[in-house]
């Protein structure tokens, strides 16, 4: 994964067309698998998965819906 520029805690895998984030808990939580949810540039997305937790927050994956 690479680091997305202009855009803080926000990573791209090419290789999986998916993104990564470091989200806070309570916007995690309630999210799951196929849910949507807005991307980092404001398009429509679908949860992949939770991730671990990082710096206070979770990484949430995510894909262009």
């Amino acid at each position: 994964m690479r680091p997305v520029d202009g855009f803080d805690h926000v990573w791209h895998c090419a290789k999986h067309s998916m993104f990564a984030r470091l989200v806070d808990t309570e916007t995690a939580q309630p999210l799951e698998r196929g849910d949507p949810y807005t991307m980092h540039d404001g398009g429509d997305g679908i949860v992949v998965q939770h991730g671990d937790e990082r710096q206070g927050g979770i990484i949430l994956y995510y894909r262009a819906a």
